[in-house]
């Protein structure tokens, strides 16, 4: 393990590229809607009450999509409180309201079930959204039926824009030092089929139907796993780096990462997410680590082991967002990097 590669300065560099082509998930909105919240954004609206809520600005978080895809999955901590109808995750795409102002339109909406009266993080998947670069996401509810959670934050982090719809354009009131307990996952859609290419496509956004057929559980890593790898007449988009998933291992300490690996080299992997303000750790907080000598281009496992500020985030119980980054030292050819979130 001597020979590990430093990728956390790699991913430092990559956020300076601009995002179109990145052709990667990405999370938008706050980093943890698990945490307790510390109130609720409507504790003193009129009951019955139309609502909008949109995360402006929150420093360490994405909130607008940086390219083109499909919104497919959201969670939300939020309760209920009267009522039945369920509140609505929306994509808001920026307008000009007025001149000189801004506003937004909803350019679409699906439900997302609130049903826990004392609150809790509420999840939906299996959503098919469009989302254009620049879109953002918002949560339209019924003030009195159900209510969603906020955290506190040091001013002037933390915009969180209110709106009344049905509007459209819709103009919008600001607040700062609020961070709104709601996210959803965007995910490419390379050939524009209306399914996120990470987990809805089966052909993998063109990559071919048998694209992700061959899992496996006990090969050794560098093992041979796709023909077309050594295919030089094979489409360049079959033979990027590709993360394919990420899972704890059953014992809780550290992960296992399989990725699709298109020539040999050094393969360094490094998970993070974003630091808990209080420890002073940075944006970000490395979590578990791995690197490895692929031997032949194909589909390899790699053994993360959590740092020693990782172990307890790993070993918690529920789903963690995270940001894996890859770095691939080939032996002849260029440096590859992905940069991808992913829930662990």
């Amino acid at each position: 393990m001597t020979s590990r590669i430093a990728i956390l300065p790699v991913a430092a560099a990559l956020l300076m590229v601009p995002a179109q082509g990145a052709h990667a998930s990405t999370f938008l909105g706050s980093p943890n809607t698990a945490m307790a919240p510390t109130g609720f954004a409507c504790a003193m609206c009129a009951p019955g009450a139309s609502m909008g809520l949109q995360q402006f600005a929150l420093r360490g978080a994405t909130v607008e999509a940086p390219e083109d895809g499909v919104l497919v999955s959201a969670s939300v901590h939020a309760k209920r409180i009267a009522g039945t109808a369920d509140p609505q995750i929306a994509v808001l795409r920026p307008v000009d309201a007025a001149p000189g102002a801004a506003g937004v339109t909803v350019a679409g909406s699906a439900p997302l079930p609130v049903t826990v009266p004392a609150g809790a993080q509420q999840e939906v998947e299996g959503l098919h959204l469009p989302v254009k670069r620049g879109d953002s996401v918002g949560f339209l509810f019924a003030a009195g039926e159900v209510d969603v959670g906020v955290r506190v934050r040091p001013r002037p982090d933390g915009a969180v824009q209110s709106f009344t719809p049905p509007c459209g354009p819709c103009g919008s009131d600001g607040g700062t030092g609020v961070e709104l307990l709601l996210d959803a996952v965007v995910e490419p859609d390379v050939d524009q089929d209306g399914l996120g290419d990470e987990s809805q496509d089966p052909d993998g956004g063109g990559l071919g139907m048998d694209w992700e057929s061959d899992w496996f559980e006990d090969f050794e890593a560098g093992d041979q796993l796709d023909e077309d790898a050594f295919d030089e007449q094979a489409p360049l988009r079959r033979r990027p780096l590709r993360l394919l998933d990420l899972d704890r291992k059953r014992s809780r300490i550290g992960a296992i990462a399989r990725l699709r690996v298109p020539r040999a080299g050094r393969l360094s992997v490094s998970v993070t997410l974003p630091a808990v303000r209080r420890t002073g750790d940075g944006p970000f907080l490395t979590i578990l680590t791995g690197d490895m000598q692929v031997k032949q281009p194909g589909r390899v496992r790699l053994r993360l082991n959590p740092t020693p500020a990782g172990a307890r985030v790993v070993a918690r119980r529920g789903r963690l967002r995270t940001k894996v980054v890859a770095a691939l030292v080939p032996r002849s050819g260029p440096l590859k990097v992905l940069m991808r979130s992913a829930r662990l």
